[in-house]
């Protein structure tokens, strides 16, 4: 039997700190994290410098080492953040710096490494796996959780910090790395397989979406359209997903396709808003059962249970809902943040109504704990390919994030 060939210990040919092509990998990340990839232009980053694509090709020969240099150039600076350090207070701090220092371009390496080879790939593996270790090793030095369970802290950890590039929610940095801090020892001193002690709703928790009758003809075509479309853009990217694909795993010619949706960018926008449909269905449901005489903290917990329950059935499709949405029309994209805003009150309005009395949490403060805890869940589903058997765990994690000790 031969033994895997080992992790790399650095990103190849990283572009060196303070060069031109360094310079042109921070603005290629700004473009990437805010268009995604494949809607991303040579002429954008070019326009964000001021300058012509050809001079930016004297030192980068075409868009995918831009991109390349760009995830390099952040995992760098994260794996440089965190060497050297056994503290978990120093590492929190560390890394939170470096996110607000990358903000508008840190969610580039939450959701857009699947683009890279996969020797990139390997390489970002590689700097996760170190960071991660780190991360786990200041957990048992900080009085943590046994060693079973530190892994799963320290990546709730990462989830938490880095969730603060997919929003632009106002935040000082001294605010935000004593926030990252306070979460980071809550998690830190979790206990694998031990469930929370907020009590649960007394009541059933609301049923999950309600599955449509059987379909015939045209409509069971959109809908397998639809499905077969989010499995093809999750495991390979939008750009490289044909229709006709699309057609043969639906079984069916791609010109019928195209009697449903008029190219694949349609394709993307009724996989987005079904999603985006069922994640409000969820928060309506949760409102109705949840009435003002609740207590606040059940009807949280019960309302993350049933997240990480969605979250868990339909990951691709949230992993979708949050990382492509740079390609959608201008005014299909609008819709969906006002949506995805409104999803965000919800949760924040909870979170502020079940703090302990005498510790008011102020609306930043539970959004920011909100897109921490949604991370906690998605980024550690996908980090588990959504196995049931990290349900427990994850949530309970998340809840931590979602509530202080």
């Amino acid at each position: 039997m031969t033994s895997s060939p080992p992790l790399p210990t650095r990103f190849p040919d990283a572009p060196p700190p303070g060069s031109r092509r360094a310079e042109i990998a921070l603005a290629a990340a700004e473009e990437f994290t805010r268009r995604g990839y494949h809607a991303t232009r040579v002429e954008h980053i070019a326009d964000r410098l001021a300058v012509t694509p050809g001079a930016l090709y004297r030192y980068v020969p075409g868009k995918y080492a831009m991109f390349r240099d760009a995830v390099a150039t952040l995992v760098g600076e994260l794996d440089a953040a965190t060497s050297g350090s056994d503290d978990l207070d120093h590492l929190v701090d560390s890394v939170t710096r470096a996110t607000l220092t990358h903000r508008s371009r840190a969610a580039l390496y939450r959701w857009q490494i699947r683009y890279l080879t996969p020797e990139d790939r390997a390489a970002v593996v590689a700097a996760d796996i170190r960071i991660r270790q780190r991360f786990s090793d200041a957990i048992r030095g900080h009085g943590g959780v046994a060693r079973t369970g530190t892994r799963g802290a320290a990546g709730a950890i990462l989830a938490c910090i880095a969730s603060l590039g997919h929003h632009r929610i106002e935040v000082t940095e001294a605010g935000a790395v004593a926030l990252m801090q306070s979460i980071a020892a809550d998690l830190a001193g979790s206990t694998p397989g031990v469930r929370s002690t907020t009590p649960r709703a007394e009541h059933p928790p609301a049923p999950g979406p309600t599955a449509p009758g059987r379909l015939r003809g045209g409509a069971a075509t959109r809908e397998g359209a639809i499905t077969a479309a989010i499995a093809r853009f999750h495991s390979s990217g939008y750009d490289e997903v044909t229709m006709e694909a699309i057609g043969a795993d639906v079984g069916v010619a791609a010109s019928a396709l195209y009697r449903h949706f008029p190219g694949k960018s349609a394709l993307l926008t009724a996989a987005v808003d079904r999603t985006a449909t069922l994640v409000s269905d969820l928060l309506d449901r949760h409102a109705a059962l949840h009435g003002s005489g609740d207590d606040p903290a059940r009807a949280l917990v019960d309302l993350l249970d049933q997240y990480v329950s969605i979250s868990f059935s339909h990951g691709p499709e949230l992993m979708l809902y949050h990382s492509e949405l740079g390609i959608l029309d201008p005014d299909d994209r609008r819709r969906i943040r006002r949506s995805q805003l409104r999803q965000l009150e919800r949760w924040a309005g909870l979170v502020r109504e079940a703090a302990p009395a005498g510790s008011a949490v102020d609306d930043a403060t539970a959004r920011i704990r909100v897109h921490a805890a949604l991370a906690v869940v998605l980024d550690g589903g996908q980090g588990s390919g959504f196995h049931p058997s990290a349900t427990a765990r994850l949530g309970e994690l998340a809840r931590l994030t979602l509530l202080s000790r």
